[in-house]
């Protein structure tokens, strides 16, 4: 077996560790396969955790580190990533893997503009409004979405199709300034092979997305996903029954929304406006 091509596009928590062994692995000069007999595992799990689709416990950490002449350096890093995910709220760090996986997402916002197709000063805007944030977790929040969004830069990464209720192009977040730039950033975005932004217009009185956003992931190998949002409340399911629903409510936003080069039109005028 190859040993794994590249690094994640995400460095997840679990991820971060994959990386990190995966460089101690190479620098010690050693194959997965050999790894895998030194330790007295298999080579499938050794990949695994290189490529972040598997987390690694202490004795793992620990027994690598010893394997690999690490002298603590592996552990320590381990340790790290323990602590870096205790900042992940559980449902974030697995809708980044979703996300990783997924073939075709499928996403509606009637609030903002979604996570993945945030600009910086935009992403900033919206960190500051949780209360007692500081500065600095403002700017770790920003750094880890501009790293979520590497998935869809990838040759293989996921197709994007995303409507967005036509008040997100007039809330101000922000300043007018970011919500100029963040406009004009998604009018660039149809440029991009694999990301089709739509508006659904207020005067389509349509109310099937007023509970909340919501993506919709799905891929070879993976069952059929869900990501459903709230204020208080995120959640992921595989449940078929859900997943079904959410998917006719994506059909009726989708055939309500605006064509390509509408939505395009109106979201160019919204980046003018904005300018002025």
């Amino acid at each position: 077996m190859k040993d794994a091509e590249l690094e994640p596009a995400l460095k997840t928590p679990r991820a971060e560790f994959g990386i990190y062994l995966r460089e101690y692995r190479m620098t010690a000069g050693r194959r997965q396969k050999e790894l895998a007999a030194m330790l007295g595992w298999s080579v499938s799990k050794i990949s695994m955790v290189e490529r972040g689709q598997r987390t690694a416990d202490e004795a793992f950490a620990r027994a690598a580190d010893t394997a690999l002449g690490a002298e603590g350096g592996l552990l320590a890093r381990w340790r790290e990533t323990v602590e870096h995910s205790s900042r992940w709220p559980v449902w974030l760090a697995r809708l980044a893997e979703i996300e990783q996986e997924a073939a075709t997402l499928r996403l509606w916002q009637p609030l903002i503009v979604p996570g993945m197709l945030q600009t910086p000063e935009y992403a900033r805007a919206i960190f500051r409004g949780k209360p007692a944030t500081t500065s600095e977790e403002v700017e770790q929040n920003v750094a880890a979405r501009m790293e979520r969004q590497r998935v869809l830069q990838r040759d293989n990464g996921p197709t994007a199709w995303v409507i967005l209720d036509e008040v997100v192009l007039n809330r101000p977040i922000g300043s007018e300034a970011v919500m100029a730039e963040q406009m004009a950033h998604l009018v660039a975005l149809d440029e991009h092979p694999r990301i089709n932004v739509r508006v659904l217009p207020r005067d389509s009185w349509l109310t099937t997305g007023l509970q909340g956003a919501f993506v919709l992931a799905d891929g070879p190998g993976m069952p059929d996903m869900a990501y459903l949002e709230s204020i208080t409340l995120s959640q992921i399911t595989a449940d078929s029954g859900r997943v079904r629903e959410i998917k006719s409510r994506y059909e009726m936003l989708h055939n309500e929304a605006l064509p390509r080069r509408a939505s395009l039109q109106l979201m160019g005028k919204m980046a003018e406006q904005w300018t002025t």
